[in-house]
């Protein structure tokens, strides 16, 4: 498995710091301002996309979520679990 990430620590956003289209994105979410999210190459996550990482990812990955059968996102939460690191993984 292949893992692109640049390794750069970002900071979570919550939902009151996303625009009013993006906000209609989550429309599921009962209390989006509570809710936090990542970017990610112009496109906004919701963190409750992502699942725990199984094993051998969770050595250094903490989440994913896919996007097809052979690629997707992992994601790793600093300890404050206010920032993170998002890699594209392919497989």
């Amino acid at each position: 498995m292949q893992i692109i990430t640049n390794n750069h620590w970002r900071n979570l956003e919550s939902g009151y710091q996303l625009s009013e289209s993006e906000r209609s994105e989550f429309d599921y979410l009962d209390d989006i301002e509570d809710a936090n999210f990542i970017r990610y190459k112009g496109h906004v996550y919701d963190l409750g996309e992502f699942v725990r990482a199984p094993e051998p990812l969770s050595t250094d990955w903490d989440g994913y979520t896919a996007d097809s059968f052979f690629s997707g996102l992992v994601i790793k939460l600093s300890r404050d679990g206010e920032q993170y690191k998002i890699g594209l993984y392919l497989s």
